[in-house]
Parts: C-alpha cells; structure tokens; sequence
C-alpha cells in the first residue's frame, strides 16, 4: 500500500482553537512543594498534622519523637531530658486570636527540656537545597523565657536569645558546601521554647516560584493551565487561600491524602499564570462548595476594587482585576473517588445554580460542564445536556490509556511500545462516539474540551510519577492530531499534568528535564495555527495487543497527521508509528519545505532522565524529502513547514 496523505488549502473544517495545548497544575504529590515549582526548603514549615507516635516501627528510639509532627524528628531525644509538644494554643501574631486547633496555621512546636542539659536538645529535618552559593532567606517564629536558642542550618549555626512574647529571627544566609546534606536542627539546653511558622526560601525566585522550571516552561507557553484541580479541587475553599501565607490555614487535603501547606494560592497562580504567559482557567468547587463562595471567588478575581471582595483582593496586593475567560463547573462529578460526587440529574440542578450566582458578578465568562466518555457512566451525557445544555458552552471530557492498575506481570508491561502507539485508535473512537452523543443530544453546538489526557502505566500514590519515552511521545502527537482533524468539536485539550506528577516536566533537586511529550507539546504548540485543513491519511495498518484497560484492536493505521494553514504556510504533523521501518510518504507539496523538525531516538523506548536530560530532542531539518514524498524515519513525530 503506498503511504499518502492529502490536503487542500481551500478544504477546511474551521479555524484552530487558542485553547488547543493546554495543561493541569493540580496540588498533588510533588508537583508544587518538595521538589516541585515552589521553592520552599523547609518542609511543613507550620507545624500541622498529628503527632508522630510510632512506637510498633521496629526504629530504636523512635518513640522519642511523640509530640512532634511529620516531617521533623528529635535532635538528641532523651526521655530524661526533653519533653515535644505540639501546641496548638501558643502562637498568636500582631495581636490575632488565638485558634485552637491543629491545622490552624496558627501551631507551634514546644520543646521542653526537664533539667538542664549537657546536650542541645531539640528538632531537626533534612533540607532540600537546590541552590547552593545562592543568597536564601531564613525566617522563624521564636517565644521562650530568654533562654538561647540554637539554630543549624547546613554548616551555618546561629544563636538567638529568646524573649517571652513572639518575635521574628530572620537572617540572610548562603550556603557554599554542595556535597554535604544539609540539616536544619533548632534547639536548647535548658527552659522550654515555642517554635512556629518557619521559612527558607531563596532570593532569586519570582514571588516563591522556582525561576528555573519556570523559565524552563516559558520555552513551550501551554495555551492555559487549569488549576487548581482536578480532584484536590472538591475540597479546596479558595478564601483560605489568600493574603499572607505565613497565616493562611493549612489542611488536610482528603482527596489525595496529604496536607497541604497553603503557600501557593490563588494570587500567585494567577501573578504565574502571568508571567508565563497562559492563560489561567479556573475550576469550581461544586464537591463541598457551594454557589456563594464560588461566585465570591469570581469577584475576588475580577471584580473592581468597589466591590466586596475586590477590595480584598486589593488589599492583598492586587489592585487591577486579573483576565479570566473561562471556568470549569466542577470535576468529574460523576466519580465515586471525587469528593461530593452526585448523580447527573443532581450535577445538573448544582451546575444551574453555580452559573446563575456567578452570572450575577460576572457575565462575560465562558462556562464548562462536567461531561464523560462517551459509554462510560450510564447515560451521564444525556441527562446533564438535556436539562442545562442552553447554558453549557463546552463540555469537559477526560481519558487515559493504558491503565494497567499496575499490573507488573503483563507480557507487554516492560515493552509496551505497540499498545502505547496503537491507544491513540482507542482515543479516536472514544471522541467520535462522544462527539455523536454531544450532537444526539442538542442542536446548540457545545464543543467538547479534553481537557485531562495521558497515558497511566507506572504512577502509584503519593507522587505519581511516570517514565514517559518515545512511545508515548507518539501518543501524544496522534492524540493531538485526531483532536485537531476534529477541531469542529474540539477546542480544548489539557495534558495531566505539568509537573512530576505524570508530569511533562520532572524536577529531581537542581536537574530538570523535558520528556519526549514535552517536545511534542511544544512543537504544536509554536507552529500550529491557523485554518484546520481537512486531512486525509492512506497507510498500512498494523494490530495491538490489549494492555491493562485498553482493548486489543486488530487496524490501526501506521500513519498518523494534521494540518493547519495559516499565512500561505502549511503546517503538516506526521506520526511513523512502526516501531522499525522508516516509510515514505507522498504528499502535496505545491512549492517547498521551508522547514523540518523531528522528534525520535536511537530507540523506541529512549527517555529523558536525571542521568540524560536531552537523550530525546528536537532535531531540525533531518528529514528526508523529494519533489512530492517525504521519508519518515521508524518511531518518530515529524512537524514540516511548508509554502503553499
């Protein structure tokens, strides 16, 4: 069969959506704070959560630490000496109420020493520092009764005198060791002190956020990130996330398991969003939230400074609204692991109202409902379209492939380069029956927003982490191309996630990287616009084993592509998924290649990782081409510019 792929400048299906290449930042395992995007050193700098009291680990000792939280342990614990209380009574600021409970933001750590000690006795944990010979701020609460307190930070020790009210020690500080770990220990020798909200951040970050990953980022500029979830978001009161951080409350996210420091809210998403460049896309609680405070979270974003809570926001430091255009009404609402999760009927009556107290602050926005794949929960789509679709704009929809639920003994678990390629069939079909759902179900045209998508092999609670390579680069290019040869309908998609977590960028200390999707990401991204041309493909087809969730499929194309058109350039994506033969395309090519770009490796299962962090790059003008073909090397995403 001979490989040929056609298009016609004056054939097109609509133009390309802005919102075509975005992403997910969700508060989850690593993808914020510890060795996320935050730059925080200290971990659970507020003191929350429950006392550690582990006396059945089998650790020599560990029982010493009861009264102090995770991820802190004692410094010279002795039964004899020295007594740890998690105090949730003692630490009140600028003359705040105090609030007694844990969790509050408002903890401390008390160390009690019974008799005076021969030994500094104390707490401590291990630093994550990535920035040594780089200046960091250290701050801590200290109260005491004017005993010194004694603070290590790395090879760096300080003393302070206490005094018996609340005060703040802060002092600059630079490390100049690399090799050694670094060691945060705060202690006495005698009396008792109160230890609370305590920081080490380095200088050199745009308003907390890592300046590196950042930049890093900045180089593919997702179209938007959806924040701040996800699931984390059926739990999330946005309120409890502004003004200063040292006093915001953390909690227990109940979602993913975890605490969360609070530290990243809604200012600094949006001030990041900002500064990178995307646009920010909100997501509603509609789990345990209700319409008031959703509707109070729209005016605190863009309402002037007249209003109630744009005054607030003002006060907080933001004086001119921020540009919001689009929200999600909830999150896979339709889930048994989503907190709050309902009925499609219920979801429904909750979504009408949600718009109808968000409309009265804000008319402009462009709203979408929770939606589902099509054949999967019962007649979710049907229900939630036919009784609020005239006030549905898109309707959300999310999907992974592969999914093996871990299943570590399946004979393609460590080779998986064919079911990976091939999921992409499964998406297609996936979208064209969602897509006839959507249309069966309504006149008004509702577009579909795939806005999670991923392959989901390997993560596993609490980070989540994922080896992406070649193979699921390729996935990634066929996806996005079946998305915008479906362009009509679907004008949103969102990869899961951003970071780390099934992340497109992966951080381990000072290193990162981008994976082979990343790349992918990019390259549609900065050349992709325009007119959708409507593409056709004719290529061998090749059979897929099934592979955890995702079904055996006997016909899949060997051949996958997309194009766009825009100021007498065409821009032609094609995906070689055979996993050994390069094969040569004919194309229409009405003048000549200006450009190529192409994404592949020595191996189908190459990745980027700590230890090679540009194996898998972006290789331009490789390609070889003729007067009418094109030939595209074994596993492998090509992206060529062409003038028509």
């Amino acid at each position: 069969m001979i490989n040929k792929i056609s298009f016609n400048v004056d054939k097109t299906i609509g133009e390309l959506s802005p919102h075509m290449f975005g992403a997910n930042l969700e508060h989850i395992g690593e993808a914020i704070y510890k060795n996320g995007i935050w730059a925080e050193v200290i971990e659970n700098r507020k003191f929350c959560g429950a006392d550690k009291f582990t006396w059945d680990t089998g650790v020599k000792n560990d029982h010493l630490d009861f009264g102090i939280v995770q991820p802190w342990r004692g410094f010279n614990p002795s039964a004899q000496h020295v007594m740890y209380a998690h105090s949730n009574s003692e630490y009140t600021v600028k003359g705040e109420e105090q609030i007694n409970r844990f969790g509050s933001g408002k903890q401390s750590q008390q160390i009690t020493i019974r008799e005076k000690s021969k030994k500094n006795r104390g707490i401590k944990q291990l630093l994550n520092v990535n920035f040594v010979n780089e200046e960091h701020q250290f701050s801590i609460m200290l109260k005491g009764n004017g005993q010194k307190v004694y603070i290590q930070i790395g090879e760096l020790n300080f003393e302070v005198e206490s005094k018996s009210k609340w005060f703040e020690f802060k002092k600059n500080i630079r490390f100049t060791d690399s090799k050694t770990k670094k060691t945060l220990s705060i202690s006495i020798n005698n009396g008792e002190v109160f230890i609370a909200n305590c920081s080490l951040m380095p200088k050199n970050t745009y308003f907390g956020f890592r300046k590196d990953i950042t930049n890093v980022i900045k180089e593919w500029v997702p179209s938007y990130i959806r924040w701040p979830g996800g699931n984390f978001l059926s739990g999330y009161n946005w309120i409890n996330g502004v003004g200063n951080k040292n006093y915001r409350l953390p909690f227990y996210d109940f979602a993913w398991y975890q605490w969360e420091n609070n530290d990243v809210g809604t200012d600094e998403f949006m001030q990041w969003c900002e500064l990178i460049g995307s646009e920010p896309m909100i997501t509603i609680n509609t789990g345990n939230g209700t319409p008031e405070e959703a509707a109070a979270w729209i005016e605190y974003l863009t309402g002037s400074s007249s209003t109630k809570y744009g005054k607030l926001r003002s006060k907080n430091g933001r004086h001119r609204p921020y540009e919001l255009k689009t929200i999600f009404i909830g999150n896979e609402m339709f889930g048994g692991w989503q907190i709050g999760h309902t009925d499609a009927k219920t979801y429904a009556l909750k979504y009408d109202i949600f718009v109808k107290a968000i409309k009265k602050v804000n008319q402009n926005l462009r709203f979408i409902a929770v939606g589902a794949c099509a054949d999967h929960f019962g007649h979710w789509n049907e229900i939630v379209l036919n009784n609020i679709k005239e006030r549905i704009d898109e309707l959300s929809v999310h999907y992974y492939s592969i999914r093996t639920e871990k299943d570590k003994t399946h004979p393609h678990y460590t080779s998986r380069y064919i079911p990976t390629v091939a999921a992409s069939t499964e998406v297609e079909l996936m979208l064209d029956r969602t897509i006839e759902e959507v249309k069966k179900n309504t006149k008004k045209h509702i577009s579909i927003a795939f806005d999670e998508w991923n392959t989901y092999v390997e993560a596993e609670h609490p980070n989540f982490i994922e080896n992406y390579n070649i193979a699921d680069a390729l996935y990634a290019g066929s996806l996005l191309n079946a998305c915008i040869n479906r362009g009509d309908m679907i004008t949103n998609t969102g990869i899961y996630h951003l970071i780390n977590v099934m992340g497109n960028y992966r951080i381990d200390g000072k290193k990162i990287w981008k994976t082979p999707t990343t790349l992918v990401l990019e390259l549609f991204t900065r050349y992709h616009r325009g007119k959708i041309l409507k593409t056709s493909v004719n290529s061998p087809t090749f059979s897929s084993p099934g592979m955890g969730k995702q079904p055996e499929y006997e016909k899949n194309n060997l051949i996958n592509a997309s194009a766009t058109y825009n100021q007498n350039q065409a821009c032609l994506t094609i995906v070689n998924k055979s996993e050994i033969e390069s094969l040569t395309i004919s194309i229409p090519i009405h003048k000549k290649i200006i450009e190529t770009y192409l994404v592949d490796g020595d191996s189908p299962t190459d990745m980027n990782d700590t230890k090679n962090l540009e194996k898998v790059y972006i290789k331009k003008n490789k390609l070889e081409y003729g007067a009418d073909f094109i030939k595209i090397p074994p596993h492998s995403l090509s992206l060529i510019l062409l003038e028509v």
